[in-house]
């Protein structure tokens, strides 16, 4: 995983460090183990969101001066909390596997309008997941 870079954008910099505390060889087992047990224990879920708004959305929120609703701030833990259990606890391909670089643009724009709370622009091709396999689901 590359290390945080820093950036103007406030969903890009909550990715990589909410990835960098997952993927951290000094946090990981402790945030990895509160989000599989978040799954059947509800004690275990709350102290994952806590840790999310305590470590990762609060002190970037405050680095960047940013004001927003508490609503729209547990909208973006509620899906970085998904994105966890995605990548590594069903460990869903390619999102598992993809890199930090790659998975942090993807991300990104879901983010900002749960933010924003206003319609996206238009998609850029920019996108390097247009150029995959389209996956077969199997159900």
């Amino acid at each position: 995983m590359s290390a945080e870079r820093p950036s103007d954008d406030f969903t890009e910099r909550v990715l990589r460090r909410f990835l960098l505390l997952c993927e951290s060889p000094r946090t990981q087992r402790r945030v990895l183990a509160l989000v599989r047990g978040s799954v059947s224990n509800g004690r275990a879920g709350k102290a994952f969101y806590a840790l999310v708004s305590r470590v990762v959305l609060n002190p970037v929120a405050r680095s960047m001066g940013l004001e927003t609703s508490a609503i729209r701030l547990e909208l973006v833990a509620s899906q970085l909390i998904g994105l966890a259990m995605v990548r590594y606890v069903l460990k869903v391909e390619p999102i598992a596997s993809l890199d930090v670089d790659e998975l942090v643009p993807l991300m990104a724009p879901p983010l900002r309008l749960a933010l924003s709370g206003r319609e996206p622009g238009p998609v850029l091709d920019a996108c390097a997941c247009h150029d995959r396999e389209p996956v077969t689901l199997p159900w």
